[in-house]
């Protein structure tokens, strides 16, 4: 989840191209017919006013030239305006001019409309807005100028928007501005509340760039080239509550100080640390974003703070105390600020980082380096809903009966290094879902789940951990070499054990769990019983069989029962090579049929199966061109999707077409090549029989004449 400062516009109705004939059909019907209706709505308003007898408000969809008014909006987009209109409605609160080719807002260009409150320019050409320009525009409060050439002429514009005395919103994103330009253009607009100067050119931040924005509430300054911030940049800012600096080059933050602010993003950045100011001032921090950074050390947080949401994803952070002999080792941090030098001393080794977090909910910690949690890490974090710690190096994870876990719903800690887990607390009340998938687990704790009362989704794929006959009493659990016990969860619904070296289940694997999500994918060898899915067979929407090495009798005995529910079923990357009839019963709606070995589908099951079927994939199967009748069947049915219909083949005597490029004269063709291909194999032993046969009666036969031959010519003596 990230925290950017984002923007909110109104979804305005799909702009016209400017010809009122263009909306409603034919140019000369269309226009006689605009014609008529005006004139027809122009009549009933006057008979209104006349008779005086109806005070409720007639609003009309208006158009002139490349415009189109509705009430007090007025929209004007993409016309290739090269100056504002000066014949629009007075009455317009709300202009709409972005995507034209307008350079400069003149001193009367907006004089007419002085009631106007909104008023967007991006996406124009614009380089200057004269100093008059807003002269009438007392009530202005939203200006968008984002996308334009503003940097060429700064100065004039920067004066113009000091006349708007009731600007609250302005958007200079795109303009190529750099710090003086910006600073010039934004100092002292008093009573800003939203300003943005995302994708600038700015470089360094100093106190004197943003001065005089005292109502300023959101600042957005991502996508810059920021490196450098001089302290107290932001302290004048007392109002400001949201603070972006995403995608810049910011190294490190030191000495954090602003106490007010309660969304800070300072997400891809190069930023080593974080050290926050040392104050028994109470910071309002809700939300700190510092993922994809170079953090190499967890971030010192305020001492008294009110975070919710702690980012911290795709960083280099680690704890290091088991690498350093002596563990009181300190790291200082000198600040220089004019002839100011304050030192900052960090024990960074520390296992336990002192900080609370009592309000804390998400603590995204995955894609870093961690090996290990410190004892005592978590027990500050007591309002913790969601922790994340997937795709680290861990190699143990440990909760104990004192770590606070009252409000977590979500542990993910897949792709570790994990093989065992500690668990000792007694119940995890609220935990819903678990992720443990591409670990190294061969065992986990019998009891793990059952501690779980509102578990709904377990990962276990990519481990190889067996699955526990749910009949089993805890004393034979124990001694069954760890496996995990999978039934009588009430409340499980999501269950994944892809990859998990699975040859078979016991038939009371899932019994009292009622699963609707069940993926066995990828458990080459894994032997179908009757019994496999009798337990879930009322409960299962979604089945994944993918890549297990199927065949159709072993898909047979598998689904020899009623699943009166399932809706989605992945049997892709098997050998089946027909549809069973056990398909014709099941309710599906997804059906995956990739990579398997099937030359056609039985026009009965398919016939049963599009009763209900939605969607199915067909691509990399052996398909005969010369029966394809059930694919007519298939492209026939409008509900019907096949999304990989692209890349579906099928097989002639000769070579791979795509199916749907085969014509009728190549069936035929191809289904006289099978014919004449079928008689020549039936005589081919017959023909090298008499081939044979032949052969050797000419070679017999040469033998005995050839000599003869050769006497006749050669036998008579030369005459001389």
């Amino acid at each position: 989840m990230r925290n950017t400062a984002t923007l909110h516009f109104p979804h305005w109705p799909t702009r016209s191209n400017g010809n009122p004939s263009s909306l409603l059909g034919p140019q000369g019907l269309t226009v006689r017919m605009e014609h008529r209706v005006w004139s027809i709505c122009l009549i009933l308003t006057a008979l209104m006013i006349l008779d005086g007898g109806s005070t409720a408000e007639v609003s009309l969809v208006m158009s002139q030239g490349s415009c189109r008014m509705m009430d007090k909006l007025t929209l004007c987009l993409g016309g290739r305006l090269q100056r504002v209109p000066v014949d629009l409605p007075t009455k317009t609160e709300e202009l709409l001019l972005n995507g034209n080719a307008i350079k400069v807002i003149h001193n009367q260009s907006l004089s007419t409309y002085r009631r106007l409150h909104t008023l967007n320019l991006s996406g124009n050409q614009l380089e200057l807005i004269e100093l008059g320009a807003f002269t009438h525009n007392r009530n202005l409060q939203d200006l968008d100028l984002k996308n334009n050439r503003l940097e060429l002429k700064y100065l004039e514009t920067g004066l113009a928007l000091r006349t708007l005395p009731a600007l609250s919103r302005l958007d200079l994103s795109g303009n190529r501005l750099d710090e003086a330009t910006a600073s010039c253009m934004v100092r002292n607009l008093t009573t800003l509340e939203y300003l943005s100067l995302a994708r600038n050119f700015i470089m360094r931040l100093e106190p004197s760039t943003l001065e005089g924005l005292v109502r300023l509430r959101e600042l957005n300054l991502e996508k810059n080239l920021i490196y450098e911030i001089e302290s107290g940049t932001f302290e004048g800012l007392r109002s400001l509550i949201r603070l972006n600096l995403a995608h810049n080059h910011i190294p490190c933050i030191v000495d954090f100080s602003l106490y007010q602010v309660k969304t800070l993003n300072i997400s891809h950045n190069i930023v080593e640390l974080f050290l926050a100011r040392e104050s028994e001032i109470e910071f309002q921090l809700e939300t700190l974003d510092l993922s994809r950074n170079k953090l190499l050390f967890f971030p010192l947080l305020p001492r008294r703070n009110k975070l919710k949401l702690l980012l911290l994803s795709d960083n280099e952070m680690s704890f290091y105390s088991d690498l350093m002999n002596d563990s009181s080792a300190e790291v200082h941090f000198i600040q220089i600020v004019g002839n100011v030098t304050n030192i900052t001393s960090v024990n960074l080794w520390d296992e336990v980082i002192s900080v609370s977090l009592p309000k804390l909910q998400v603590l995204d910690m995955s894609r870093n380096s961690f090996r290990y949690l410190p004892p005592e890490f978590l027990r500050g974090i007591t309002s913790l809903s969601a922790l994340q710690l997937n795709q680290n190096c861990l190699k143990t994870f440990t909760l104990t009966e004192q770590d606070p876990f009252v409000f977590l719903q979500t542990i993910d800690l897949s792709q570790n290094q994990l093989s065992h887990l500690n668990f000792n607390v007694s119940r995890l009340e609220r935990l819903s879902q678990f992720n443990l998938s591409f670990n190294q687990f061969e065992t986990v704790p019998s009891d793990l789940f059952t501690k779980m009362p509102q578990l709904t989704t377990v990962d276990l794929s990519h481990n190889h951990v067996p699955v526990c006959d749910g009949l089993l009493g805890n004393e034979e659990r124990t001694s069954n070499t760890g496996c995990a016990v999978l039934a009588h969860l009430k409340s499980l619904k999501r269950l994944y054990l892809s990859d998990c070296a699975l040859v078979t289940l016991p038939a009371t694997a899932f019994v009292g769990s009622p699963l609707t999500h069940l993926d066995l994918s990828s458990n080459t060898g894994i032997r179908l019983e009757a019994s496999t899915f009798q337990a879930v067979a009322k409960s299962l929407q979604f089945l994944s069989l993918r890549n297990n090495g199927l065949d159709s009798n072993q898909l047979d005995t598998g689904l020899q029962v009623t699943f009166s529910n399932l809706k989605m079923l992945d049997l892709s990357e098997n050998s089946i090579t027909s549809l069973h009839p056990a398909l014709k019963s099941l309710p599906l709606k997804l059906l995956d049929l990739r990579k398997n070995k099937l030359s056609i589908l039985q026009q009965d099951v398919l016939q049963s199966l599009l009763q209900s079927l939605q969607t199915i994939f067909l691509s990399n199967n052996a398909f005969d061109c010369c029966q394809l009748d059930w694919w007519t069947s298939l492209i026939s049915t409008e509900s019907l999707t096949i999304p990989d219909r692209s890349e579906v083949t099928c097989n002639t005597s000769f070579r791979q077409e795509h199916i749907d490029r085969v014509s009728h004269s190549t069936k035929v063709n191809c289904k006289f090549n099978n014919t004449v291909f079928k008689y020549f194999l039936l005589l081919l032993p017959t023909i090298l029989c008499i081939v044979t046969i032949c052969m050797m009666v000419v070679l017999s036969l040469s033998s005995k004449l050839l000599p003869k031959y050769v006497k006749a010519k050669c036998g008579s003596g030369a005459k001389y």
